[in-house]
């Protein structure tokens, strides 16, 4: 398996970790972005940010878009829920629409590690070597399910 990793340039004072990691298999790439946060003064800013980075790396350096996400997982500081997570979905709603949905986690947490952010995202992209149309199936919400609008804090 061929392996590419990509890091911000090391300040001295930074983790050892990867900003993305892709693996080349048969038929695909598998990108996974670590979980990183991105300037803005609102959650809305902060997600419309990093998903323009997100965008941007899987165009630049995999050769794919965020079409190709499956999975994004969101960490939201819980003292800004639940508004923060209507305004990060709005930024995902404006991104993404079927056929190309990821599947999406929110977390609240009680801080997100990297200053004075909102959120942090992390997220996995499959890129296929080559395309074939998305077929979207619709189902019945999980049993017990409750859309962010029907629930109250």
């Amino acid at each position: 398996m061929e392996k590419t990793v990509f890091r911000r340039e090391n300040r001295g004072d930074d983790a050892v970790a990867a900003t993305a990691v892709r693996t080349r298999h048969a038929d695909h790439d598998r990108v996974q972005l670590d979980g990183f946060v991105a300037p803005g003064e609102t959650p809305r800013e902060q997600a419309d940010r990093a998903l323009s980075f997100a965008d941007r790396l899987l165009d630049e350096y995999c050769g794919g878009s965020l079409d190709d996400v499956t999975v994004i997982r969101h960490y939201v500081r819980e003292d800004l829920l639940p508004e923060a997570e209507f305004e990060i979905g709005e930024a995902c709603r404006e991104r993404f629409a079927p056929p190309d949905l990821p599947a999406t986690v929110m977390v609240g947490v009680s801080d997100v590690v990297g200053g004075d952010h909102a959120v942090k995202m992390e997220m996995a992209a499959t890129i296929p070597h080559d395309r074939e149309e998305t077929e979207v199936v619709e189902l019945p919400p999980p049993p017990g399910y409750t859309n962010s609008a029907e629930r109250s804090e």
